[in-house]
C-alpha cells in the first residue's frame, strides 16, 4: 500500500500544481449554480409552490436553494473527479507510464492510486459546495442541516464521488490524447446536468424519458445526495400544509417532481438499494479500469 499512497500524493501534486485544471474542475457546478439563479431558480419555486400552496415564498425559496446546492454537489462529484485524471491523460501522452515499468507496481495499484487521489479531490471540492450552501442557508434565514443529516449527506457525497472516480478512471483510458480529453469533458460535463435531472427536473421531461434516465447512476447518484440536502427545507414545508391526507400526497409528489427520488418501471428505487447498485458499478468500473490499465502500460 505504501506504493498506492506514494502515487496517490503524486497525483495530487500534479493536480494542485496546475491551477488551471482545478478551476475548469470546478467550473461547471458554478455556472450550474449561476444559471440556476439566473433563470431557473424562480420556476423551481413556482413548481414547489404548486404543491405547497400554503407555503410562504421564503419556505418555497429555501426548499428550491436546498435542491440547487445538492444539484451542484452531485454535478461537482462527476465533474471535479473528471478534472483530475487530466493529469492521466498527460502521463500517457508524454508517454510516462513506461517510468512505472521498472517500478516494483502491479497493474492494479496503479488503479487503486488514480481513483483514491480521483476520489479525494471529488470529495473535497463537494463537500467545500455542501458548506457553501449552508452559509447561503445560514445568511438567507433557511433550513440548515442538522448533524445528523449533515454526516448522512457526507456519507451519500462520498459514494457519490466513488462510483464517479471508477467511472471516469475507466473511461479516460479510452482517452490517447488531451485533446480527445478535452472533448469528453465537453461533452459528458454538459450531459451530466441533464441526466442527473440537474438542468431540467423529471417534472418538466416526458414519463418515459424520466423513466430511462432513472435507471443510469448519474440521477440515482443525485437522488441520494439530494435526499438529504433537501429534506430540512421539505419538512418545513410539508409542516404548512393544514391537512394530513394532502400532506402525504404533496411530498412524495414534490420529492418525485424535483428528482429528490426515482422510480424505475414504476417503483420507487430505496436509497438502500441505491447504495447497493452504485457499491456494485463501483467495483466493475474499478474491475475494468485496472484491466484497460493493463492493455495500456506494457
Amino acid at each position: 500500500m505504501k506504493l498506492v499512497y506514494s502515487l496517490m500524493i503524486r497525483n495530487l501534486r500534479v493536480f494542485t500544481r496546475d491551477r488551471l485544471t482545478v478551476f475548469f474542475a470546478m467550473l461547471a457546478p458554478l455556472i450550474m449554480f449561476i444559471l440556476f439563479l439566473l433563470f431557473f431558480r424562480q420556476t423551481t419555486a413556482n413548481v414547489i409552490m404548486l404543491y405547497f400552496q400554503t407555503a410562504t415564498s421564503a419556505d418555497a425559496y429555501g426548499a428550491c436553494d436546498a435542491w440547487l446546492f445538492a444539484s451542484v454537489v452531485t454535478l461537482s462529484t462527476f465533474t471535479s473527479s473528471l478534472g483530475m485524471l487530466n493529469g492521466f491523460v498527460e502521463d500517457r501522452a508524454v508517454g510516462r507510464f513506461s517510468d512505472y515499468l521498472v517500478a516494483p507496481l502491479e497493474r492494479w495499484q496503479l488503479t487503486v492510486g488514480y481513483i483514491l487521489s480521483t476520489l479525494i479531490v471529488s470529495f473535497l471540492i463537494s463537500v467545500g459546495l455542501l458548506v457553501l450552501g449552508q452559509i447561503w442557508a445560514l445568511f438567507g434565514g433557511q433550513a440548515l442541516l442538522p448533524p445528523g443529516t449533515l454526516v448522512r449527506a457526507l456519507l451519500c457525497i462520498f459514494l457519490s464521488a466513488l462510483v464517479f472516480s471508477s467511472f471516469n478512471t475507466l473511461w479516460v483510458t479510452f482517452l490517447p490524447t488531451p485533446g480527445a480529453f478535452a472533448g469528453y469533458a465537453i461533452i459528458t460535463g454538459t450531459a451530466i446536468g441533464f441526466v442527473a435531472f440537474c438542468y431540467v427536473p423529471p417534472q418538466m421531461l416526458s414519463p418515459g424519458l424520466t423513466n430511462v434516465l432513472s435507471c443510469l447512476p448519474f440521477a440515482q447518484a443525485a437522488a441520494l445526495v439530494r435526499d438529504p440536502m433537501t429534506n430540512p427545507g421539505l419538512e418545513r414545508l410539508i409542516d404548512t400544509v393544514p391537512y394530513d391526507d394532502i400532506r402525504e400526497w404533496a411530498g412524495p409528489m414534490v420529492r418525485d417532481s424535483l428528482g429528490i427520488s426515482v422510480e424505475v418501471g414504476g417503483h420507487t428505487l430505496s436509497n438502500g438499494l441505491i447504495v447497493v447498485i452504485l457499491l456494485a458499478l463501483t467495483a466493475v468500473f474499478s474491475l475494468i479500469g485496472s484491466w484497460r490499465m493493463g492493455k495500456i502500460i506494457r
